[in-house]
Parts: structure tokens; sequence; C-alpha cells
């Protein structure tokens, strides 16, 4: 028979054990409400979900009590699961949310940042080069075939236009009066 303080060693170390479970099964939560997965993608998401937990339980059982199974321990896992979806669940969910929500923001980011850098000069090299093709062929107005346009300087007002929606448009192209011959 263990003493009283290893037996209350035993009983929080396996609270601890029902809280971290239950964190694992948020995390788990979370993920197939982002997947939305098939029958058969949750049979298997719940068989991997298992293969998790069912090792690190005996794990937890292992360090709490040398892996002896008795009533007290089942009852503080279960009472660690308890509290931890009445105190802690739902904020650990806001809190993972959150977190994906600022990596996908990050993420998205770099994507544009990868998209300006390598794909916006191409385009520009694209629309120069059609731009002289069509002032060689002595045309008056035409689509690129990329489906944007720069419409060039705007002389009443005297600025440089931008690019973006008010700038690059499908449409056709007028050129600057001293372009023609």
């Amino acid at each position: 028979m263990d003493s009283l303080s290893t037996q209350l060693y035993a009983f929080a170390f396996t609270m601890a054990a029902g809280a971290s479970m239950g964190f694992v099964f948020d995390l788990y939560r979370l993920l197939r409400s982002w997947l939305r997965p098939g029958a058969i993608a949750t049979f298997i998401m719940d068989l991997f979900f298992w293969v998790i937990i069912v090792p690190m339980a005996a794990i937890y059982l292992l360090i709490a009590n040398w892996g002896e199974l008795r009533l007290y321990v089942l009852i503080g896992i279960c009472l660690g699961l308890a509290f931890y979806y009445l105190l802690i669940s739902r904020t650990v969910f806001r809190i993972a949310i959150s977190f994906t929500h600022l990596v996908s923001l990050v993420i998205s980011f770099f994507c544009q940042l990868v998209f300006a850098i390598l794909v916006w000069p191409m385009k520009l090299v694209q629309d120069l080069l059609l731009t002289i093709s069509a002032i060689r062929r002595r045309r008056r107005s035409f689509q690129f075939s990329s489906g944007w346009r720069w419409r060039g300087l705007d002389w009443r007002q005297m600025r440089w236009p931008r690019f973006g929606r008010g700038s690059l448009r499908w449409q056709a192209f007028r050129f600057l009066p001293f372009w023609r011959k």
C-alpha cells in the first residue's frame, strides 16, 4: 500500500494528465472543424488521435504510480478533463483560433510579397513588349493578352498613374499623341 502523499501526488499528476489530454483533444477538435473531413477521413483521424492519446496516458500512468490502474487514477483523469473543459477549454480554443489566424495572415503577406517581387516585373515586361509591338504595328488601340493595361501618363492632371484598380484595366489602350507619326 502506498502512502497518502504518494497517492495524492499520483492523483494530482493524473489530473494534470487529464487536462493535457483535453488540450490534445481541443487541438484535434480544431483541426476537424477546419478540415471538415468525410466519414472515412474522420475514421482515420479518430484512429490517429487514439494512437497519440493511448501512449500519452500510458506514459502518464507510468510516471504517476508505476502504471498501476486504480480508481483514484481514473477519477483524477476524469476530474482533470472536467476542470480543463469547464475552466480553460474555451480560452485555449479562442487563443488557438487567433494564433492560426495570425499565422495565415503572415503566410498571406509573404505570398503577396513573393507575387509582387516575382510576378509583377514579369507582367510589366510583358505589357511593355506588347506596347512596343503595338506601336511598331501602328495600332491605335489593343488589348493585352495578359488582361491588364497601363494607361500611361495623365497629361491633364500631370501625375503618374498608380498601378492598382484604377490604372490597370481590361480595355482599349490609347497612345499619347507624340507616339504617332
